[in-house]
């Protein structure tokens, strides 16, 4: 077995938000996430398995479709910032 571990794309920066900061993806983030899924998406992957964090599932949706299967959603996986009212890339 091979596991293929990866980071999110960009996400945009949220300061202050009313409750958890969970940002999309940015323009670049986007991107990322389609190169990814050209670069992998040939490869035989059985599972793709995503933290809940909506920068995550955005990260993992390209390559899932391009894969065939559907992402498993893992609390698991959070981050363990998940509950801060901001987030700053650290890009």
């Amino acid at each position: 077995m091979e596991l293929i571990l990866v980071r999110h794309g960009l996400p945009v920066r949220i300061e202050d938000a009313d409750g958890p900061a969970d940002p999309p993806l940015s323009d670049e983030g986007r991107a990322q996430a389609v190169r990814l899924a050209d670069w992998l998406g040939r490869e035989p992957i059985d599972a793709v398995y995503v933290s809940p964090m909506r920068r995550a599932m955005e990260t993992a949706a390209p390559l899932a479709d391009a894969l065939g299967v559907d992402p498993v959603v893992d609390e698991e996986l959070s981050e363990f910032d998940r509950d801060a009212h901001f987030y700053i890339p650290l890009e």
